[in-house]
């Protein structure tokens, strides 16, 4: 499933959400500590707002998610007995897969991976190129 055209680029916002938010009750124990870590670094970028709770709660839950689906693996098999002998897949690999799809997906849109924060929109900044640094095609082509 792909998406068409130019992402949506985070921005600086003004003002943005500084107070400590609360952890929702529907955060997993187990996950607590990176709903905490993902609010942290998105307030220290100054990109954190109200409207991004929601893409925060379901990139922790597609985690917790994920780990549950793996250890699921891990204990019962790839494989599964349908009965009578016959084996077939187990579903904890479809949900692994739905999982990491999702939180992959969202760790980009919250500037979570290596790529999006290579962006200088994602590092907090007001997205413009500093006129000293470098442009890598410029300097490729010789121009």
């Amino acid at each position: 499933m792909s998406t068409r055209g130019r992402k949506a680029e985070l921005q600086v916002i003004e003002g943005g959400l500084k107070s400590e938010p609360e952890i929702p009750a529907h955060i997993p124990d187990g996950m607590r500590s990176e709903w905490l870590s993902v609010v942290a670094d998105l307030r220290e970028r100054q990109v954190l707002n109200e409207a991004m709770f929601g893409s925060i709660d379901s990139y922790v839950l597609a985690m917790w998610n994920m780990r549950q689906a793996q250890e699921a693996l891990d204990k019962h098999g790839a494989l599964i007995d349908a009965g009578k002998g016959i084996l077939k897949v187990n579903p904890a690999s479809s949900m692994l897969g739905k999982a990491q799809s999702t939180m992959l997906r969202l760790a980009a849109e919250l500037g979570l991976t290596p790529a999006s924060r290579s962006r200088s929109k994602m590092k907090g900044g007001d997205g413009r190129r500093d006129p000293d640094e470098g442009d890598l095609f410029r300097d490729l082509m010789d121009i």
